[in-house]
């Protein structure tokens, strides 16, 4: 009996260790960031060359591009040339470049500012004067090319000689 006791004893207070320690706990948590570091970097400028107007045309002009630059289409009008473009590029780490194969103004995370418009580009504080950025994947490793879509001209009046220039941003989402 004594040794019965002694048992009934020791298992008590195991028992009762037991109670004590699982009643005694916290948690904890825990939080990380993860940044992408897609090393977005512009390789190149666009260039859209000397473009010459007729000053005294007051309807609306356009004129597109092909992907690689090319002028394909350019209405009559106030343009009486434009030359093709120099295409833009840009590097970027992106899971699946070539998901970007045609081009676009969003695709992969990448994304251009403004719907691709950069306005202004020939003069006058409106936006009667623009053209449309567009980019796509190159097929060469994480490298896209940058060029115009369309540009065009609604208000001649506002059409200044000289260089002009224009900021096109591209940024990375994480999706």
């Amino acid at each position: 009996m004594k040794n019965y006791i002694l048992l009934l004893g020791v298992a008590g207070v195991a028992l009762g260790s037991y109670a004590a320690y699982a009643g005694n706990s916290a948690t904890m948590t825990v939080t990380a960031t993860i940044a992408h570091d897609v090393s977005l970097t512009k390789t190149g400028d666009i260039n859209l060359g000397t473009i010459t107007i007729n000053p005294a045309y007051t309807g609306f002009s356009l004129w597109n591009y092909s992907d690689s630059g090319v002028i394909r289409y350019t209405e009559q009008g106030a343009i009486v040339s434009a030359p093709n473009a120099t295409v833009g590029t840009f590097t970027a780490n992106i899971p699946n470049p070539s998901a970007c194969n045609t081009v676009s103004v969003s695709c992969g995370g990448l994304s251009v500012y403004d719907e691709g418009y950069v306005y202004n580009l020939f003069g006058g504080n409106d936006r009667s004067n623009f053209c449309d950025i567009y980019f796509k994947y190159s097929g060469i490793e994480n490298k896209f090319e940058v060029s115009p879509y369309d540009c065009g001209i609604d208000d001649i009046s506002k059409v200044t000689p000289g260089n002009h220039s224009g900021t096109l941003t591209i940024s990375y989402t994480a999706q």
